[in-house]
């Protein structure tokens, strides 16, 4: 073989063992390639599961489900008032929610609900054809296990991960739950819409009545909310609501859980909400003060989560005549003060509509928390308007639309404002071109329903700057009956009736009279009320006056607290003792701080409402203080008793000073600053108090049954308005109320205890009557206490005067 066949034999091996290399080289690459995938993926799977699962909740946590429920609070007869709640949910077992309500529930979220094992592929892809054959989101693919591990397992976010752990936890609740108790968990957890969590919280919410009260087409719209509730909501788009609702009875005649018929009547029905409510609160102020008992003593979580029963004291007929007196009383004492002005101007161009963005932006400025106002052009609601014409009997009012006319009779009120003047002196408005212009921005009430010409008869209006605080309390119990803590809970949380301290002037004198009882003074006692100085311990004379500016000599003690003498109680005061009518006070309940001094006697220490009335209801209930009480018991979400509370009572003066004061108060009403109270026709006792300056006007009167007090004033240190007194401001307030609360009740007369007697005594001396006296009156006595001389013409009255 020569040397050229050689090395051609040789090249061929070579080339031929490269290419058995190249091979080698290929399937080693290949080999490694994939045992480089198979590490990766399993890598990979290994991190994945480790996320998927890491932290993954136990589902069997579920075996405890304890939602977050309303805590509801209840007046004295059981009538729900308030609920205070993060999630608005009543909880109910399967077998008392009604058939058809799971049956719509599972026909439009999950209608292989009872086949499937956590999730169903086919269910997600029949989801998506149906989405696209709407043209939006009719249907959603998760199965009803999965949505309860969406809301209450994971977070919201839409990624693989969540999915994956959401078909994981699925299952393991499929394994672990039967179908019904997974079923019965999510008619009570999933949202529908303002708050409402669940079935029957959202039955309550949109249409007032229970889940097993509903009819078919009703039970359809609940179970239609879910899939998105703002979007469905019937509130906020009833057509697109209704819509909705029938594509759910569809479903359910599809399903055979209903008939053709039944569906095509649901269908063709109309729906009628409830008056949208986000929360229920009756009385505003004083479940706000429940709300922060309860939160002290239970906690937030127990509060808003714990659907507690709060079952308070409260009487739901005399709330509402509590806070209809306030508000009539406040509105009344506001309008005689005269008219602030409109809220603003706008300028009306001549062929161009009006600029309700401007006028929106006046409102908000002059309401920045809102205000109750009422929902709609109802009659007694408020709205803001523009006057767009007007002549010197009418004013022509645009309301976004809508017309309305204020009569000259309706705006006579609107005088010019002046505190400083006596509002009785005003006259009424008779043109109405002094009050208002073309332009003007106004607040009005809506009167009634539209006249001949199609115009809304309206009146002017401007919300109080005078607050005012109302309590009633039930002397036997010390059950809080009635609170209002001022006139809008909206514009203004601030309770007067507890929190603000507020001097009490002559309101006051009630309590400094019945502790001179206890040292031995009498109704008939004599002093004489003339000028006196006092000096305090700085070296500073006080000279106190009466508010009439004058002085009327001899005076016995129940003249002088009828008429309310101011000079004869400082002098009763300092005959006494400071020190005694402190500690008699403090047995009344007043926990306030009393300043150590003379002043006291005309109410110059600041006290609030429920301590003073409270204390009235000592003289009212024979000398036996019973506790405020606005809580009766709480119950836990299983009906278990966690606090009860019984009246809390004490006799702390005798029933005898009690009467003495109820009488002499009873005369206070028949002859002196209390007269309006006289329109109830049955035995009251009250007084009346106003401060310097008409800073504070109170009234404090009360029934056998029944005590109550008004305070009226502004929150800064300004006066309410010329002689707007006690009698005035206050007392129209209390007899507002109580002609309500009193009406169909029968008339109680205050008890004479058998330690009192009864005797004629000269009025003018306080001393035994002659046939010689001019003026005789029976008065009262503790027995023992009687006068024993006789009065003489000439003789001059016994006194003790300084």
């Amino acid at each position: 073989m020569s040397n050229s066949e050689l090395q051609k034999k040789g090249l061929i091996q070579k080339i031929l063992q490269g290419e058995f290399n190249l091979k080698k080289i290929i399937l080693y690459g290949v080999i490694s390639f994939f045992l480089l995938l198979t590490l990766f993926i399993a890598v990979a799977s290994i991190i994945m599961y480790k996320k998927v699962y890491k932290d993954l909740p136990d589902v069997m946590s579920l075996k405890n489900y304890k939602p977050n429920l309303i805590t509801e609070v209840y007046d004295d007869e059981g009538r729900l008032i308030s609920e205070f709640y993060i999630e608005r949910r009543v909880l109910l077992p399967l077998n008392k929610i009604p058939a058809l309500m799971r049956f719509a529930t599972i026909a439009v979220e999950d209608d292989q609900f009872y086949r499937h094992k956590g999730f169903n592929y086919k269910r997600i892809l029949g989801a998506l054809w149906s989405n696209i054959k709407a043209g939006s989101v009719v249907e959603g693919g998760s199965t009803i296990t999965q949505q309860i591990t969406k809301t209450m397992f994971l977070t919201p976010e839409k990624t693989l991960m969540r999915k994956l752990r959401e078909a994981i936890l699925a299952v393991r609740i499929e394994e672990n739950f039967s179908k019904d108790e997974i079923l019965e968990i999510y008619l009570n957890q999933i949202y529908y819409g303002h708050s409402a969590y669940g079935v029957e919280a959202a039955s309550l919410v949109y249409f007032g009545r229970h889940i097993h009260e509903l009819t078919l087409p009703e039970i359809a719209m609940i179970s239609a909310i879910p899939r998105a509730p703002k979007i469905y909501s019937p509130f906020l788009s009833p057509e697109r609501a209704k819509t909705r609702r029938n594509h759910v009875l569809r479903r359910m005649e599809s399903l055979k859980y209903i008939s053709k018929e039944e569906a095509d009547t649901a269908s063709k029905s109309d729906f009628k909400l409830k008056e949208r409510q986000d929360k229920r609160n009756l009385a505003p102020y004083f479940t706000e003060y429940i709300r922060q008992y309860v939160e002290d003593k239970y906690g937030s979580s127990g509060l808003y989560k714990g659907g507690l029963k709060v079952y308070t004291t409260l009487k739901l007929e005399f709330q509402d005549a509590a806070e209809y007196a306030i508000k009539e009383g406040l509105m009344e004492i506001d309008k005689r003060l005269g008219y602030r002005g409109p809220l603003g101007n706008v300028k009306i161009e001549h062929g161009q509509g009006i600029n309700w963005e401007k006028i929106e932006e006046i409102e908000l400025k002059n309401f920045p928390d809102g205000r109750e106002k009422g929902e709609g052009l109802k009659a007694g609601n408020r709205v803001i308007g523009i006057v767009t014409d007007l002549s010197p009997e009418r004013v022509f009012v645009d309301m976004k639309g809508a017309k309305g006319i204020i009569q000259i009779k309706d705006l006579a009120w609107a005088h010019k404002y002046n505190p400083h003047v006596d509002a009785l002196s005003f006259e009424r408005i008779k043109n109405a071109n002094e009050v208002l212009k073309i332009g003007d921005v106004i607040d009005v009430r809506m009167l009634e329903k539209k006249d001949k010409r199609g115009m809304l008869k309206l009146a002017l209006e401007q919300e109080p700057v005078v607050q005012g605080g109302f309590i009633c309390i039930e002397p036997a119990t010390g059950f809080i009956r009635a609170m209002v803590g001022g006139y809008d809970f909206e514009r203004s949380k601030f309770n007067r009736t507890i929190q603000a301290l507020r001097q009490p002037g002559s309101a006051f004198k009630s309590i400094v009279y019945s502790a001179s009882f206890e040292k031995g003074f009498t109704p008939a006692s004599i002093f004489i009320d003339s000028p006196v100085i006092f000096t305090d311990k700085d070296d500073k004379n006080w000279k106190p006056a009466n508010f009439e500016e004058r002085f009327y000599g001899p005076t016995t003690l129940r003249a002088a607290l009828t008429h309310s003498r101011n000079v004869i109680t400082v002098k009763l005061l300092q005959s006494m003792g400071i020190k005694h009518a402190l500690d008699f006070s403090k047995r009344l309940g007043i926990k306030s701080h009393l300043t150590p001094d003379l002043s006291l006697a005309l109410g110059t220490s600041g006290v609030t409402l429920l301590e003073l009335t409270s204390a009235y209801g000592v003289f009212a209930n024979n000398g036996i203080r019973s506790e405020p009480m606005a809580i009766k018991s709480i119950a836990d979400k299983d009906g278990n008793i966690l606090e009860e509370n019984k009246a809390e009572t004490k006799k702390v003066i005798s029933e005898e000073v009690s009467y003495i004061i109820t009488n002499i108060l009873q005369g206070v009403v028949q002859e002196g600053t209390g007269w309006r109270a006289k329109v109830l026709g049955r035995p009251v006792a009250g007084k009346t108090g106003t401060t310097n300056n008409f800073m504070d006007a109170w009234f404090l009167g009360y029934t056998p049954d029944l005590v109550a007090g008004v305070w009226i004033g502004k929150d800064k240190d300004e006066p309410i308005g010329k002689n707007e007194t006690g009698a005035r401001a206050a007392s129209p307030i209390w007899v507002n109320f109580m002609v309500n609360a009193l009406n169909r009740t029968p008339v109680k007369d205050f008890q004479v205890p058998t330690g009192i007697i009864f005797t004629k005594i000269d009025k003018k001396t306080g001393l035994l009557a002659t046939p010689e006296s001019s003026e005789t009156v029976l008065e009262c006595f503790l027995e023992g206490t009687e006068p024993t001389e006789f009065a003489e013409p000439e003789t001059k009255a016994t006194t003790n005067s300084m």
